[in-house]
């Protein structure tokens, strides 16, 4: 069986099965080298009289007759069945694994030849199930990787939802190999969706999938997490008032961070006057890198208005600070420019911008500051700004 996800090659299940070989294998290969080890202390250390010292070969078939004869003087050897699965003919295989089932059903190479027998007889169910356990009780790698495949098909999204209510153990394990699979991530957007729900996604597995979205392009996929997240209304511009921590890898603003020995602008949350928190830039005179700051808006296609409050004091620059708004579908074309913010003498003054989004230019636009004049970037700028009480509304027409 393989399983076959866009954009991506076919991923054939022997390549997992090879995993699986490999790993079971590993436990042949140090059962043979404990006996070695055995058998050396019997002949070297002259203890002949111990009852493990029995000769051994390491050839398979002596070691597959010695593990048939353990099994018939002790039916319930759970490790010399679990042994016996790798070195077992194929035409016994199915026998065998019913008899390492019945003794260890919970072991980690049980379990694996469980659902890898269960993927090629085409039982997904089961073999989700099977998948599920062994990720979540053994940390399989190799089980993250085949549920990873499984959730890129609809087939497989479909019966995973069943175990997403108590995911919170493994499904983040199942996106971490979907990014290292190079899996299109909006495939399984639906899980991510209910585990977020279900408060099964820790901040970090969050932050990193709705990254994941974006650079894939699939910002409108990331902004519906976004809103599910928050499991309220949320206005289009998000933090406008600055009183919140900020957000990193969703909706909320976005901005360089530099060491401050070597920051062109530095960008902090400061308390202000009767005002709570308001976002501070203090301009060095360094370089900076553009934009200043930046914030994705939800805004289909229709009329807006940027409204917000600034104080500049002592603020150098040849033509100030612009508020613009670029689309993000059709090659960052600008769509408005705001009057420039200049030296207020330390004053808190208002601005407002209308702006108009176009129905081809996608629901997602990108709100940014930016210096008026493009080459102050490299040239630095020196001063204090700052900035609160930001809000954009829809508007007629």
């Amino acid at each position: 069986m393989e399983f076959e996800a866009a954009g991506t090659r076919r991923l054939p299940l022997s390549r997992w099965l090879f995993a699986v070989a490999v790993t079971v294998l590993s436990a042949t290969l140090l059962w043979v080298a404990a006996r070695a080890h055995l058998e050396y202390s019997c002949t070297v250390k002259d203890t002949p009289y111990l009852p493990i010292c029995p000769e051994t070969s390491p050839d398979p078939g002596d070691l597959r007759s010695e593990l048939r004869d353990r099994i018939h003087r002790n039916p319930g050897d759970s490790w010399a069945w679990t042994l016996l699965l790798p070195v077992t003919a194929d035409a016994e295989k199915e026998a065998v694994l019913r008899g390492a089932t019945a003794v260890a059903p919970n072991n980690a190479t049980v379990l694996r030849w469980r659902a890898a027998a269960a993927l090629d007889r085409g039982e997904l169910e089961e073999a989700i199930s099977l998948l599920v356990q062994l990720l979540e009780y053994r940390g399989s790698r190799d089980a993250a990787g085949a549920l990873a495949q499984l959730a890129s098909t609809p087939e497989g999204r479909e019966l995973l939802q069943g175990h997403i209510k108590d995911s919170k153990r493994w499904f983040p394990r199942v996106l971490d190999s979907f990014s290292a699979l190079k899996l299109p991530p909006g495939d399984v957007l639906p899980l991510v969706v209910e585990a977020a729900k279900q408060d099964a996604l820790p901040p970090s597995t969050r932050r990193a999938y709705m990254q994941q979205l974006r650079a894939r392009g699939q910002l409108l996929d990331a902004y519906g997490l976004w809103l599910t997240l928050h499991k309220r209304q949320v206005p289009l511009l998000y933090n406008g008032s600055f009183d919140n921590a900020f957000v990193p890898e969703g909706f909320d603003w976005e901005f360089t961070s530099v060491t401050r020995s070597r920051a062109g602008v530095v960008v902090e949350q400061q308390p202000g006057a009767k005002r709570g928190l308001v976002l501070e830039l203090e301009f060095t005179g360094r370089r900076f890198a553009l934009p200043i700051l930046r914030q994705l808006i939800f805004a289909p296609g229709g009329a807006y208005r940027l409204e917000g409050e600034y104080m500049a004091s002592k603020f150098r620059s040849e033509g100030g600070l612009n508020w613009v708004v670029y689309c993000t579908s059709n090659g960052s074309s600008l769509l408005a420019k705001g009057s420039p913010i200049q030296d207020s003498g330390g004053i808190w003054r208002t601005f407002e911008m209308d702006f108009k989004v176009p129905a081809d230019c996608g629901p997602i636009a990108s709100l940014q500051l930016e210096p008026a004049q493009k080459y102050e970037a490299a040239a630095g700028i020196r001063g204090h700004v700052e900035l609160d009480a930001l809000k954009i509304t829809r508007v007629e027409d």
